[in-house]
């Protein structure tokens, strides 16, 4: 999987574990799995000063590789597989990246910022960082998403999930604290319920 695009050394390393991880679930976590349900290391990290919150999430969806590929593919329903979504808008799109402006509400409190994001249709993976060239309410974001079949079966996907930010708020991260952690890593949760609901019958060819 590509991560070109990721910032800082520390994080990097965080991150490109969890493609092992991936390869490497407990028993237990692997019972989980099976049951639809999802897995996930939440990871904080404390450098410079600064607080970076988030980890890796795990879910299997019950859907091909290619459907979910396309679904991820389809930039109009990105907001739909992100927690607390509320707007979405392209900036910028070019043949494999685009630059895009997500905002999200969390109870009184509303965070935009603008992201770069990177497909790779090959390895069916995404990569993604703050774009730090333009305005954000967080001071910084990173990290990637990838698909594969589930115990080679093809019918069923594993989507690997993660993603490190720090909120650039100590109302954002001592306030919201673990549930904004927790929503940091909703996004195979979000997913599912896209793609098992209101998606169930879309991106099937």
């Amino acid at each position: 999987m590509r991560r070109t695009i990721l910032p800082i050394a520390v994080a990097v390393a965080l991150l490109a574990a969890a493609g092992t991880e991936a390869q490497d679930f407990s028993a237990r976590e692997r019972r989980i799995l099976d049951s639809q349900e999802h897995v996930r290391h939440p990871r904080t990290q404390r450098r410079d000063g600064r607080t970076y919150i988030g980890g890796t999430a795990f879910r299997v969806i019950p859907r091909p590789r290619d459907e979910v590929w396309r679904a991820i593919e389809d930039s109009s329903s990105m907001c739909r597989m992100l927690p607390q979504c509320t707007r979405q808008r392209i900036v910028r799109r070019n043949e494999n990246d685009l630059v895009m402006r997500f905002t999200h509400e969390y109870g009184p409190i509303t965070a935009s910022y603008h992201v770069r994001v990177e497909l790779d249709r090959d390895d069916h993976d995404v990569s993604f960082r703050l774009d730090p060239s333009r305005p954000n309410d967080v001071r910084a974001a990173w990290g990637f998403l990838e698909v594969a079949p589930y115990r080679g079966e093809a019918s069923r996907t594993l989507v690997t999930w993660g993603v490190m930010a720090d909120p650039g708020s100590q109302v954002m991260t001592s306030v919201l604290g673990g549930s904004m952690q927790s929503s940091l890593l909703r996004v195979p949760d979000e997913m599912y319920d896209f793609l098992v609901g209101p998606a169930r019958n879309r991106y099937r060819r």
